[in-house]
């Protein structure tokens, strides 16, 4: 796992040859689009939203396919964080012109919703190619971390940044589309909210830090819709 996650940083700004994930339950190569979405919700109706989410969110999902969905612990309070894949832009937009003219979805969910929510936010990325979306079978906490890094990076020696050990498993590198341009966004899995401080903490230890020119760390907890649990 240590070496799987040495040269991590480069790759994400640089070409390279892909490795296959450890400690996997799947691992698929995709060419396939998503959508990271992040709901802010008003602290006195979180409660109702996520009971909500539980009971209707079956109505979303038959329409396309949900890879998470989690609330924010760590790096953001009231959120609700959630990725969604397609098959293209187009496939897309198909699914929220269904939604949009989805009686029951409307009623039942998305109208009851709208007040609820203090703001909204979305982001189009792409798999890194060669490091496949993948799934854990072992239980822990989520990180989400979104970097943007300067442009004189160099690409040839290994990163310490990127340094994990048994129990920090890679779910998935992505890269913006449509977005913050210039940024990756690195979903983590972790056996505990210590093992994903003491993570952060190494990174922040190597030199190459220098070339990150800013980045956010969120920790996540699955709620009972999401796939990746």
């Amino acid at each position: 796992m240590l070496a799987r996650n040495t040269n991590l940083l480069r790759r994400l700004v640089f070409p390279f040859q892909g490795r296959r994930n450890q400690h996997t339950e799947s691992v698929v190569t995709t060419t396939k689009i998503y959508e990271l979405r992040t709901y802010a919700i008003w602290p006195q109706h979180i409660k109702d939203f996520l009971n909500l989410t539980s009971e209707e969110f079956h109505l979303r999902t038959a329409q396309s396919k949900l890879i998470g969905y989690w609330t924010s612990e760590l790096g953001g309070l009231n959120e609700v964080v959630h990725i969604w894949e397609y098959d293209s832009l187009e496939h897309r937009a198909q699914v929220r012109a269904n939604l949009a003219g989805n009686t029951e979805w409307i009623q039942r969910y998305f109208a009851k919703i709208l007040p609820w929510m203090s703001g909204q936010q979305n982001s189009v990325i792409s798999v890194i190619p060669g490091i496949p979306l993948s799934n854990s079978i072992e239980k822990g906490v989520y990180q989400l971390q979104t970097f943007a890094t300067s442009p004189d990076f160099s690409p040839h020696a290994p990163s310490p940044i990127f340094k994990g050990n048994k129990s920090d498993h890679l779910i998935g590198a992505f890269k913006t589309l449509h977005g913050n341009l210039n940024s990756a966004i690195l979903l983590w899995k972790h056996s505990s909210l210590t093992a994903a401080t003491n993570f952060v903490s190494e990174q922040m230890r190597s030199d190459d830090w220098k070339h990150i020119c800013s980045g956010h760390s969120k920790v996540l907890v699955p709620h009972k819709v999401s796939p990746l649990q």
